[in-house]
């Protein structure tokens, strides 16, 4: 059951990457390609939500809470700076593959501290790995 969406998420991940590589430096303000990126990502969202079983809008509405809202900045956040990365010349090959190491990295931290996910040392040495794969990736 966890295929699907992995895959799913691998190819929107790909689309992502490749659209924001695409957003010319000098023909298109940053934000508003966020603005138009919303736009698009509001009305996609609008159409999944009522083609899938839901309560009242209102209702639905009302169940949110902070984490949504830190989402959404998050997301601001991650689509800005990888705009920036790519327009700044960062490599489609390398740019997503460098920051998602280090959020593993971050995250390992994350989820012992936070969560107190058992940090082992496999995990260590997998962490190792993938420092020496940043080192590797960066020349």
């Amino acid at each position: 059951m966890i295929f699907l969406p992995i895959t799913v998420a691998v190819f929107a991940n790909m689309l992502y990457h490749i659209a924001s590589k695409s957003i010319l430096p000098t023909e298109q303000n940053a934000f508003m390609g966020l603005v138009v990126n919303y736009a698009t990502a509001l009305l996609a969202s609008a159409i999944l939500f009522f083609m899938t079983p839901h309560e009242k809008i209102l209702v639905e509405a009302a169940r949110s809470n902070w984490a949504c809202v830190l989402m959404g900045l998050a997301i601001t956040g991650v689509e800005v700076s990888f705009v920036m990365i790519y327009r700044a010349g960062g490599k489609l090959s390398t740019a997503a593959l460098v920051v998602n190491i280090l959020i593993a990295l971050a995250m390992l931290a994350v989820g012992g501290f936070f969560y107190h996910e058992q940090i082992t040392a496999q995990k260590i040495f997998g962490a190792i790995l993938c420092i020496a794969g940043v080192v590797m990736l960066s020349f």
